[in-house]
């Protein structure tokens, strides 16, 4: 095609610059000159034509074919796809910082203080867990004070469709990232499976709010449901466990899951899980994709069948373990919250309380001190790999690998049980001491160490009673002491959170479904037992944070069927009415400020629910009706009748001796009403207004707002929530337990043919529940009126 720009310049320049002439003073080489740039000109115009026409073509194609084939949940795979991917990315990030902060302190403690002083060596060894803990509990309380903790109360109660605010912001994302990595980087006996959790969280939300995901943040329930799938992402990046990630969502994050969201869980969790294998595959050169704690058990015959009573005993003793834990735990976090010695030692410094409690678990774990005793010196991860190997401690003939990870485990005074042991006490003490420090922080992994430790002691005992095996019709089986650890540390850590998701994460994590019925075997059983002696370690942090709540168990007696909402309700309710003037609105919401809603009714004679205002509204609504914009526009329209006061005569002076002729050409000047960019500008250069705008004395506003909030408030111009959850008074216990649960209800107002009779909430359930299992709460008499059919 020839453009154009691509013609002779003396064609282009005489065509265009030559003078007008009439038709017939053109010479005929004029006339082959402009002819020629006309039949250009319209090729060149054919040519964009179809040119535009094939790329509009192209677009309806390309918009027909995603808004067919993929508008419906393509748009949810990208975002599903790039949640994992992002949350993937981050847990490297994390887990490559937490590597360089222990090599630097090895370095510190190894090459640093080589053939120095024992106290040399101590101070190496302290010196950088302290400085990091001490620097994750500063910058989380500068960045985002939110990310304490591990995050997963606060997700549970986020699900329920209770706004948690500020919790999922960037700057909570940037302050837990930091934290955590500063955490686990300092030694302590923590976890990173909550705050990761948080972390996906976080990434969800924030991804939702850019454009090309917009859409599925416009439904509320959606949001939910989303947020509810990357909750598996945290813990399939964590442990590699995309399906244990997704029962665990189910588990801890929500009491009713829907199906319909059990694709985008497990969705997200692969997507997350193998990106953050492959990480490893392509950074650092691991061989192929591999689980985090590789075992190598007897595949034929794992166990013996009489090693299930041992499983079963194992259960046991993990069971009243963990109960004993979350009681010492839940003490301990009373104590640390009502000491007043604490509370003035964190008030006079916020670094101090973190820095002595880093100070003493790293004191403890010194490999020269006590540390000597639970293999200090090797890592937490390595020390699960050395509790989960094939061969026992114990045994006589050894390979020298064999041998060297037994020599972690013993010193020349003592052997392999008393350093497992003091394993289980460390973890035991250290973690409800490190839980207790404002910093990012999660207690899975402590928890599977304490079982695991648990487990290994007595599958050595097993191994030292049986050296042979355990025979069974002539079957001889040996006796896998790693096996033992395997359901010890699904056992221990099932229990203290109450899940039995954890026996799916222990499979995926060391790859062994063998001893798939021992591990669900000892997990029931310490479940139960947990559960009747206590509660798990996240509902008792969001009783202790007052989070709203709502136990997911009832008691198993006749009194949830027979004790209705009418005996729990709160009957004072604090409504509004039409009819009602300004001055009583603002009187009910000052003395009711905890209300977030109010329930509207017709008169207050008949109380017939007409639905539920939010506080904020009417809170605008009275601002609106007597702010100072309403005000200077009734003064200006008085300015345009040409009048000085209010047109109502009923506003008036009550001594007019007190008026002042001149107030109301005094300009009113006001701050707090202009904004940091208009005060730099005044104070530059001052530039009088066109139109002057008089304001109201002070005294004569005051007066008329008064005679502005004796006035009607008009309901109607301001959102009306026309269908509020409604019960009536004879609904039952566990029937108000089903639906809050279910729809993630916080407020239901009762009625009785439409009068508006009480009002329940979570906090009134969660007493009435509390009463029925202390007997405080009777259940009415049941009758049952049986009809004989004709």
């Amino acid at each position: 095609m020839k453009k154009r720009n691509d013609l002779p310049q003396d064609v282009l320049y005489e065509s265009y610059m030559a003078p007008v002439q009439s038709y017939d003073e053109k010479k005929p080489t004029d006339l082959f000159r402009l002819s020629y740039v006309k039949e250009e000109e319209k090729k060149l115009r054919k040519e964009l034509h179809a040119l535009h026409g094939f790329q509009g073509w192209l677009l309806k194609c390309t918009t027909y074919v995603w808004r067919n084939l993929f508008g419906h949940f393509g748009e949810e795979w990208f975002y599903l796809a790039a949640l994992g991917i992002l949350v993937a990315l981050i847990s490297y990030m994390i887990d490559w910082g937490v590597k360089m902060c222990n090599w630097s302190r090895m370095w510190l403690y190894k090459d640093l203080a080589v053939g120095g002083h024992p106290w040399a060596r101590y101070f190496a060894w302290i010196a950088l867990p302290v400085t990091l803990c001490m620097f994750s509990a500063g910058f989380v309380k500068l960045v985002g004070p939110k990310a304490v903790g591990s995050g997963i109360p606060e997700m549970k109660t986020l699900l329920r469709g209770v706004y948690v605010k500020d919790f999922l912001t960037f700057r909570v994302l940037v302050a837990k990232v930091v934290g955590i990595t500063s955490t686990l980087g300092s030694s302590m006996p923590l976890g990173k499976e909550g705050p990761l959790m948080h972390i996906s969280c976080c990434c969800a939300h924030l991804l939702g709010k850019m454009v090309s995901f917009r859409g599925i943040y416009q439904n509320e329930s959606r949001k939910l449901e989303m947020l509810a799938a990357a909750t598996a992402v945290g813990v399939g990046c964590t442990f590699g466990a995309p399906i244990g990630g997704v029962l665990l969502s189910v588990e801890l994050t929500t009491a009713y899951y829907g199906t319909r969201n059990y694709w985008r869980g497990f969705c997200a969790a692969v997507w997350g899980a193998t990106f953050y294998r492959l990480l490893l595959v392509w950074i650092e050169g691991v061989e192929s994709v591999t689980v985090v704690f590789k075992t190598s058990f007897f595949v034929d015959t794992p166990w013996a069948a009489q090693e299930l009573l041992a499983f079963s005993i194992l259960g046991i003793i993990c069971g009243f373990g963990a109960a004993f834990y979350m009681r010492m735990r839940i003490r301990f976090g009373r104590f640390v919250k009502g000491s007043e010695l604490i509370k003035k030692i964190k008030q006079a410094n916020h670094f101090v309380y973190p820095g002595f409690i880093s100070l003493v678990v790293a004191s403890i774990n010194f490999p020269l001190g006590i540390g000597q005793f639970m293999a200090g010196h090797v890592g937490y991860a390595v020390q699960v790999q050395h509790m989960f190997a094939n061969f026992s401690w114990m045994a006589p003939n050894l390979t020298v690998a064999q041998q060297a990870v037994v020599n972690n485990w013993k010193t020349p005074w003592t052997g392999p049980y008393l350093h497992l042991v003091c394993l289980i006490a460390f973890n035991f003490v250290c973690n409800i001491l490190a839980a207790t420090m404002p910093i990012p922080n999660g207690s899975f992994i402590p928890n599977f160490r304490i079982g695991a430790a648990a487990g290994r002691i007595l599958g050595e005992l097993m191994n030292t009673w049986y050296p042979t095996g355990l025979s069974y019709h002539g079957r001889i089986t040996k006796v896998v002491p790693g096996g033992y650890a395997l359901v010890g540390a699904a056992a221990f850590s099932g229990a203290v959170t109450q899940t039995m998701c954890v026996c799916m994460i222990v499979l995926e994590m060391s790859s062994q479904i063998t001893h798939v019925i021992p591990i669900l075997i000892a997990n029931l059983i310490s479940n139960s037992i947990a559960q009747l002696c206590s509660s798990s370690l996240y509902d008792s942090a969001i009783k202790a944070k007052g989070l709203p709540y709502l136990p997911d168990m009832l008691p198993r007696n006749s009194a949830i069927y027979s004790v209705y909402v009418e005996d729990f309700m709160v009957t004072d309710v604090k409504y509004i009415y039409h009819g009602m003037s300004f001055e009583k609105l603002k009187n009910l919401l000052t003395e009711n400020k905890g209300i977030k809603t109010f329930p509207l009714v017709n008169n207050p004679v008949r109380l017939i629910l007409l639905g539920s205002i939010p506080r904020m509204q009417l809170i605008d609504l009275i601002e609106t009706h007597v702010g100072k914009n309403r005000r200077l526009q009734e003064l200006n329209d008085e300015e345009q009748n040409e009048c000085k006061k209010p047109k109502s005569e009923q506003f008036r002076l009550e001594d007019d001796n007190t008026y002042d002729s001149d107030s109301d050409n005094k300009f009113t000047y006001n701050p707090l009403y202009e904004s940091p960019g208009e005060i730099r500008a005044r104070t530059k250069s001052v530039t009088l207004p066109t139109k002057r705008v008089c304001d109201l004395t002070p005294k004569l506003q005051k007066k008329w707002e008064r005679y502005q909030m004796q006035k009607s408030v008009d309901f109607r111009t301001c959102p009306i929530d026309p269908a509020p959850f409604q019960l009536v008074e004879r609904t039952s216990l566990l029937k108000v337990h089903s639906l809050f649960s279910l729809v993630g209800l916080n407020t239901a107002y009762v009625t009785a043919i439409g009068r508006l009779i009480g009002v329940v909430a979570l906090k009134e359930l969660r007493q009435a529940i509390s009463d029925v299992k202390s007997g405080k709460l009777q259940a009415h008499g049941i009758s049952i009126i049986v009809t004989e059919e004709k």
